[in-house]
């Protein structure tokens, strides 16, 4: 049988998690790892991924912060229509805003602080602590706090809080999928897993890679410099000036924001 269309489909599953989290993406992604064959085709290291990736993927769908997020985002809908300006411990937008990102911050406490999860649940965190005081400012009457400030920090911090929730399952299903397409006999371009905040490893083929984003440096590369490194020789295969070209540059950074 080809796996091509399988594999598609966990591609595509796992596009639609990383551009908008929801419930229905994860259930997307879930029944793509449940449709990959596994019986007499992977090993069963892979087996155990596969199935592992769908109990985390399991446990991400049901997460409280969903419905919590949903809560704040309807109350502060309700707040600039209304535009009542209660106390600011007791408006109903700020207290669903509160709930949600405290579940933020118990999400970051189960990691380390140098991990690509905990990374994930940061960026929640620093766009939930934004988004209070972008509801205490519209409260208050501060000028600049108005109506399409507040909704685009809404926005923001709902996305970077629907991403944390998924982020660990979703790096656990990528893995999964490479380690199946490997048992199938297929050429495997895997997926980044993050060593740190500029530096990621990637397997190709039969080799895997490390990928180093360097700081400026007066040789050459005022931007920067991509390092890959071969695990298998233990030589490096490219060192690239990166471009200043600020289309290039934000290219990199959305790169590595996604890691």
């Amino acid at each position: 049988m080809s796996h091509f269309p399988l594999i598609s489909a966990m591609h595509a599953a796992l596009r639609a998690v990383t551009l908008d989290t929801t419930p229905a993406t994860l259930d997307q992604l879930d029944r793509a790892l449940a449709n990959l064959p596994l019986a007499d085709e992977v090993t069963c290291d892979a087996d155990h991924l596969v199935h592992l990736a769908r109990e985390m993927v399991g446990h991400a769908r049901h997460h409280d912060l969903f419905p919590a997020v949903q809560e704040m985002e309807d109350q502060v809908t309700l707040m600039l229509a209304e535009g009542l300006r209660t106390p600011v411990h007791n408006h109903p937008a700020m207290k669903a805003l509160v709930r949600a990102l405290s579940l933020c911050y118990a999400g970051g406490a189960d990691w380390n602080t140098d991990s690509a999860n905990y990374r994930a649940w940061d960026r929640a965190r620093h766009a939930g602590t934004y988004m209070v005081r972008a509801v205490s400012g519209f409260l208050y009457a501060e000028h600049e706090f108005t109506q399409r400030t507040v909704t685009k920090q809404a926005e923001e911090f709902s996305a970077a809080a629907r991403r944390a929730v998924a982020y660990h399952s979703r790096a656990m299903a990528r893995t999964a999928l490479t380690m199946a397409a490997h048992d199938y006999g297929l050429f495997v371009i895997g997926t980044r897993t993050a060593l740190g905040p500029h530096t990621w490893i990637r397997s190709i083929g039969s080799d895997t890679f490390r990928f180093e984003v360097t700081p400026c440096d007066l040789d050459g590369a005022p931007a920067g410099r991509l390092i890959v490194t071969s695990f298998k020789t233990g030589r490096r295969v490219h060192d690239l000036a990166l471009s200043s070209d600020p289309k290039r540059s934000r290219a990199v950074a959305d790169t590595l924001f996604l890691i």
